[in-house]
């Protein structure tokens, strides 16, 4: 008995004991304490170590008491039932952080390999990170049960490895966005059976000529997106055979134009389930047949914009009654738009929700829309349309969205109310006029209205805007005969982040209501006939990232003391504005302000400052060593003074700088040499001194144009000056350089490819309404005039190196600039003869080399110049005949050798000298030029020869028959006879 006692009081003991253990396994496991395995916690702990975390978002990764616990680390998971890890998340997450209101940094360093001990990964996203151009380790193929891997927007390089064919339970595969990751060969991807999505977007697979081949063995894809890829075109004999229908539902291949339509009708054979196609921005010409669109009866999203379609619109359209989004934009249909909306008559009317036909040439007048009950977005922007939209307009009262804009629509506006869910309306580019509606202001749902660059008329007042509560960008600019006249008192319904009124009349006074908008970060009011000063509560605008621009206006007095906040502009979400430019925006130019610029320091976020043709003056402070944004500073045309800020070097993306007509002084800062992305500098008429540096030439390899004109300069001009191959404007003039000219001009190559080289200053700008603010910032000598240095939004070809201290010849090479459109070399000291060839530049318009110390003649190849406007070739030593020029006396005074014109009242010597030749001025085709006598061409040496025969054929006809005839004699001298007595008698 008592060892039976024993017995149940041990398995009562040992029964409680795996009770107690049970409860406790449990207890943690419903409190979600689990312990991770010491092992995975090192390798977590390693991969911190090896990774740069700015942010602190790896800070609950630790050793201490409380952190042990691996599990509960930021982004990691672990299996609840085995404790190993399976999911580890780092991406990089968008917004700010909500401890220290900053943005939240990517991590940064290289995959580590330490990586390969989570052996249990099911779950890697280690995206928006910054892996400074490492490749895909080899090792990640080695994750046999991962099935989630993204990689996108990572900062990735190099082949893509074919290891990752490895990873056959992959369902999810994201390597998007890593532009200097390619593969040669998508063999690794028809391994991935289980594969449903699928991105390698931006990846380069130029040369992977099997990549269609290995997409078609995915047959559980259900998402695929190629976009930028460098696709190549399959020739349909070559396009792989499909076996199955797959569940592919969307694809996306758009901006790969090497792939065309056989592609296309081959993806909508590989999937019957299709309901979203993206092939914009290809090479597609034709559409599919009508039966391959017909079968795809669940599609609803279409995108064919920015192919080369012509033609017109199939029929087949019509039925597709699933449709809700349809993009035909940029392509060439060029047919009525009225046949256009026949082709869509059918079931499609019904359910479209999206329709696009904008840049497609289609012409007419608005059709009937009323059909399209579902429609909310209509966007026929620049085509060809025209008409009154009066009683031609889009009756669709659904409508969120109409874009009109760039067509030749006339007339005034119809009632708008007819459109009362209307959130955006697009009616710039047009030849609208008349008088606005107030009843537009009864449009509660607007959030963008843009009617610029109309003939609209009349005043604009409160009443127009009353009701637009949800009103963000308003433009009624380049409308000159409107009128915008809000009382001073009024109170906005709207807030709005856009507002453009430029070349409308907003003045004279500043427009006070704008005081109550807290978001604007874009104002344009230029050329708006403000007479006023810059009210000091703008400065209550400057607290976000702001473009102001009140440039071309009477704004006068001191600029106030603006505080532009110092702010990380990546805090900000960029807005829906027209330019995509990422920064602060100030021009202020063609006004009459004055003060200090030291407002400039107060921010960081600069892009673009125009402070041009003011009256600003005083020292620019030396601030701009973490302006790295700037791209254009125009500060021409005030009283800055002091030296140039060696703090410019510091601005890695400066494009223009343009310092012109102030006094600044010194030498030129040796830290603009780091501005190697510096196309524009204009120094010109400051009091700068020294020499031109040669690192000029040996850094600022981008320069379009370089002038230096009106300092004092001094020394000579480098021969580095000669690698500036894409130069186009060189001024130098009105300074002290000495020496000569130097023999590589030649290198110039801009200049000597001739007519079409020309750079466009859109290229330079950029972005359309900094091409508007930056048009008029260059100016150069042309003809004795100040002018601009752009002729058709192209810069002219020009070398100007008048007014210095040159000696010796003018160098043959630069015969060599084909492109040339002026050249001045006056008023130095150069000597030698005029290059013979000078007339192989046939683009001069204007050529002076005047008062120098050149001799010998005027070559002749110069009356070929066709174009040239301009020649002076005054006080210099030359001598000869003048060639026929058509040029008054003034070009060529003050040569006392020159001769043969009747201005200069002196003829040559040898006048009678029936041809002259001029040297040969081509050399290498042996062409001579002959300048003809001003005689008549037929006093020649055979007509002096016939004109002797013909004399003494005369004389011995008439003399011989008065010799050998008796009755002739006698008559002849009866009336000598005659002859004489009647002198004698007189």
């Amino acid at each position: 008995m008592g060892t039976l006692n024993r017995i149940l009081t041990h398995f009562l003991v040992l029964t409680i004991l795996i009770l107690a253990c049970l409860g406790s396994v449990f207890g943690q496991h419903s409190s979600g304490n689990i312990r991770c395995f010491e092992r995975e916690r090192q390798v977590l702990l390693k991969l911190k170590d090896e990774l740069v975390d700015e942010s602190g978002r790896l800070s609950s990764w630790g050793v201490g008491r409380n952190r042990m616990e691996c599990c509960k680390w930021r982004g990691v998971r672990c299996d609840n039932v085995t404790k190993h890890v399976t999911q580890l998340s780092l991406r990089t997450p968008p917004g700010i952080n909500q401890h220290d209101g900053q943005s939240v940094t990517p991590l940064r360093g290289k995959i580590s390999s330490s990586l390969l001990e989570l052996k249990h990964l099911t779950y890697l996203d280690l995206s928006f990170n910054d892996f400074e151009y490492s490749n895909i380790p080899e090792f990640i193929g080695s994750f046999e049960k991962l099935q989630y891997l993204n990689l996108s927007y990572a900062n990735l390089s190099r082949q893509i490895p074919q290891s990752i064919g490895n990873l056959s339970q992959l369902i999810y595969l994201d390597f998007s966005s890593n532009s200097g990751l390619f593969s040669e060969n998508l063999g690794w991807v028809a391994h991935l059976g289980s594969l449903e999505y699928l991105d390698l977007s931006v990846v380069e697979l130029g040369k992977a000529s099997n990549w269609l081949h290995a997409i078609s063995n995915l047959t559980s894809i259900k998402e695929l997106h190629l976009v930028n890829c460098g696709l190549q075109g399959i020739l349909p004999s070559s396009l792989p055979s499909i076996n199955a229908s797959a569940s592919l539902s969307t694809l996306d291949l758009s901006m790969n134009p090497g792939i065309s339509s056989s592609t296309f009708l081959f993806f909508l054979n590989f999937s019957k389930s299709l309901t979203s196609i993206d092939f914009s921005s290809n090479n597609m010409t034709i559409l599919t047949p009508a039966y391959a669109l017909d079968n795809q009866i669940f599609l609803e999203h279409l995108d064919l914009s920015n192919n080369n379609l012509e033609g017109g619109i199939p029929k087949f359209f019509g039925n597709m009654s699933s449709l809700i989004h349809l993009d035909l934009s940029r392509n060439s249909f060029m047919m009525p738009l009225s046949e256009i909306m026949i082709n869509f008559s059918g079931s499609v009317e019904k359910n479209l929700k999206y329709l696009d036909l904008s840049d497609t040439m289609i012409t007419g007048s608005l059709p009937d829309f009323s059909k399209f009950s579902s429609l909310n977005v209509l966007v026929l922007r620049g085509n060809k349309l025209n008409g009154s939209i009066t009683k031609d307009y889009p009756n669709i009262p659904s409508l969120t969205r109409l874009d009109l804009s760039s067509n030749s629509f006339t007339g005034e506006l119809p009632d708008l109310t007819i459109y009362p869910l209307l959130e955006r309306l697009f009616l710039s580019d047009n030849m609208f006029n008349g008088a606005l509606n107030e009843n537009i202001g009864s449009l509660s749902e607007m959030k963008v209205l843009d009617l610029s660059s109309n003939n609209f008329e009349g005043i604009v007042t409160e009443s127009h805007l009353f009701n637009l509560s949800r009103l963000r960008m308003l433009d009624l600019s380049f409308n000159p005969l409107l009128t915008v006249n809000c009382s001073s008192h009024w109170i906005p319904p709207f807030q709005l982040i856009l507002i453009r009124l430029s070349n409308c009349k907003v003045g004279p006074r500043f427009p006070q209501w704008l005081r109550n908008q807290n978001i604007l970060d874009y104002i344009d009011f230029s050329s708006s006939q403000i007479v006023d000063t810059i009210p000091n509560w703008i400065g209550d605008l400057a607290s976000r990232p702001i473009r102001l621009n009140l440039s071309n206006n009477q704004i006068h007095g001191v600029f106030p003391k603006i505080g532009f906040s110092i702010f990380n502009l990546s805090s900000y979400m960029s807005s829906p504005i027209h330019d995509r430019v990422s920064g602060m925006i100030l021009d202020l130019s063609r006004n009459k302000i004055t003060g200090e610029a030291t407002f400039l320091c107060q921010s960081e976020e600069w892009v673009l400052i125009d402070l041009s043709n003011n009256l600003f003056f005083g020292h620019l402070p030396n601030c701009f060593a973490n302006s790295t944004r700037i791209m254009f500073l125009n500060l021409a045309n005030n009283n800055f003074s002091g030296t140039i800020p060696s703090s410019f070097g510091s601005l890695p993306l400066l494009s223009l700088l343009n310092l012109r007509n102030n006094s600044f002084s010194g030498e030129i800062p040796t830290s603009l040499r780091s501005c190697t992305g510096l196309q524009f500098v204009d120094l010109g008429e400051n009091r700068l001194t020294g020499i031109i540096p040669t690192w000029i030439g040996d850094e600022l390899l981008s320069l379009i144009v370089l002038s230096l004109r009106f300092n004092e300069f001094r020394g000579i001009i480098p021969s580095s000056i000669c690698n500036l191959q894409i130069i186009q404007v060189l001024d130098l003039s009105l300074n002290k350089i000495s020496g000569v000219i130097p023999k590589c001009l030649d290198n110039l190559t801009a200049m000597t490819a001739g007519p079409g080289s020309e750079q466009k200053f859109s290229n330079i700008v950029g972005t359309p309404s900094l091409y508007y603010t930056l048009q008029d910032a260059a100016f150069f000598m042309w003809k004795g005039q100040t002018i601009i240095y752009l002729i058709h939004n192209i810069f002219v070809q020009l070398i100007d190196l008048s007014s210095n201290a040159l000696i010796g010849d003018i160098p043959s090479e630069i015969t060599k600039l084909l492109g040339l459109n002026s050249l001045n070399l006056s008023r130095n000291s150069l000597s030698g003869q005029i290059p013979v060839n000078i007339g192989l530049l046939k683009n001069l318009d204007s050529l002076d080399l005047s008062r120098n110390y050149l001799f010998g003649d005027i070559p002749a190849s110069l009356s070929e110049l066709s174009f040239l406007g301009k020649l002076d070739l005054s006080y210099n030593n030359l001598s000869g005949r003048i060639p026929p020029l058509r040029f008054d006396e003034s070009a060529f005074a003050g040569n006392p050798g020159l001769c043969g014109r009747l201005e200069l009242n002196k003829s040559c010597p040898n006048e009678n000298e029936n041809t002259h030749q001029d040297a040969n001025f081509n050399g290498d085709a042996g062409v001579t030029y002959n300048l003809k006598n001003e005689e008549d061409e037929l006093i020649t040496v055979g007509f002096y020869i016939c004109m002797g025969f013909g004399f003494v054929f005369g004389f011995c006809g008439i003399f011989g028959v008065i010799l050998l005839n008796k009755s002739a004699r006698s008559a002849y001298f009866k009336l000598l006879d005659a002859i004489e007595d009647f002198v004698y008698m007189r």
